[in-house]
């Protein structure tokens, strides 16, 4: 049988945290889309890696709140035991009576007078998306030895394990929250690509219009060229037809000293 994985053994972490707490702030989304938070109990949640599932009153607003949108948050703490989870899923009322069943205990009839049958009873399931959570020694002497053993060892974990887990899937992944310090260079590395970017950007513009510049120029050259041209070509058209003129102004009046004269008649 192969062992369990790190995001196993983190699921099952989770499972046995929230196992211990009893209240935790359920937080939907109003209609307004502001965030809305109310303590509810999970004596009788029970989570399994993947759902959670929990009696509220039907007539409630967060049922109203959960048709509309069904992304919630489930906030656990435990002074006592350092202990600290926040799970992110998607909510819905379901209406699977076998769960309703195995969940039910009679001390629910303080909330729900008519029993298993009470017209106000609901029972809404929580897919849990991903988890995180923080746990830590919990009392002075553990607090101490952890903190010490951390400035001795310069290990951060030694304090405790803060784990998020993906709990999508049949494939889960655990991973460890990213440090300021990764944050900070991902966000260099991200400053530093858009620099990039607005440089290619800059100098394939500047490329661009060097390039449109050199054509027009060339384009104008080549314009006056022809003009030119075609001047001197009409100029010489121009010294043609002048020059044509003169000759033939030039043989007219030979032409005429040279002719013969008709003899006078008597």
């Amino acid at each position: 049988m192969a062992s369990p994985s790190k995001a196993e053994e983190d699921a099952a972490t989770i499972a046995s945290l929230i196992d211990d707490i009893d209240i935790t702030m359920f937080t939907t989304v109003a209609r307004d889309g502001a965030l809305v938070s109310r303590p509810l109990s999970t004596q009788k949640a029970q989570f399994d890696g993947e759902r959670i599932w929990f009696f509220v009153a039907a007539d409630s607003p967060k049922i109203d709140e959960i048709a509309r949108n069904p992304n919630v948050n489930l906030a656990y703490a435990s002074q006592r035991r350092n202990t600290y989870v926040s799970v992110s899923g998607q909510a819905r009322v379901s209406d699977d009576r076998a769960k309703v069943v195995a969940f039910w205990n009679d001390a629910l009839k303080a909330y729900f007078p008519g029993g298993i049958d009470d017209p106000n009873l609901a029972l809404v399931e929580v897919e849990a998306h991903t988890a995180e959570y923080w746990d830590a020694p919990g009392t002075l002497i553990g607090k101490a030895i952890a903190f010490a053993t951390a400035r001795v060892t310069k290990r951060k974990d030694a304090m405790g394990e803060n784990r998020i887990v993906d709990l999508r899937g049949d494939r889960k992944t655990s991973r460890p929250p990213p440090s300021r310090k990764t944050r900070s260079h991902q966000a260099r590395t991200a400053s530093k690509t858009a620099s990039t970017t607005r440089a290619a950007a800059g100098k394939s513009a500047t490329n661009t219009s060097a390039t449109t510049k050199t054509a027009t120029k060339k384009t104008a050259t080549k314009t006056a060229a022809s003009k030119q041209a075609a001047t001197k070509t009409s100029a010489k058209k121009a010294t043609a037809t002048k020059t044509t003129g003169r000759t033939a102004a030039a043989k007219a009046p030979a032409k005429q000293a040279g002719g013969t004269s008709k003899p006078r008649t008597r």
